[in-house]
């Protein structure tokens, strides 16, 4: 029996078959870090809200910090890492 093959198939590297495919899983992987790190973010900011809301209102003052302007306080921290 004669073996035949395509000659473009067979001069084909292997890698090239896998190089779109490994692209779009480095882009999934990065878009995954990315949710990540917001997901982190936003559970610091989260945690960081509950404990300034325990603090009374003096000591709130004190850290000049309006209870009223503790969301905007919160998503300026944000803002700022």
């Amino acid at each position: 029996m004669i073996e035949q093959s395509n000659g473009q198939a067979a001069e084909a590297p292997i890698g090239w078959a896998f190089g779109p495919l490994l692209d779009q899983a480095k882009r999934v992987c990065a878009r995954i870090a990315d949710i990540l790190t917001v997901n982190a973010k936003v559970r610091g900011a989260a945690v960081l809200y509950e404990e300034l809301s325990r603090l009374s209102d003096a000591e709130l003052e004190r850290r000049g910090i309006p209870r009223a302007d503790l969301p905007r306080y919160i998503f300026e921290t944000l803002d700022k890492e």
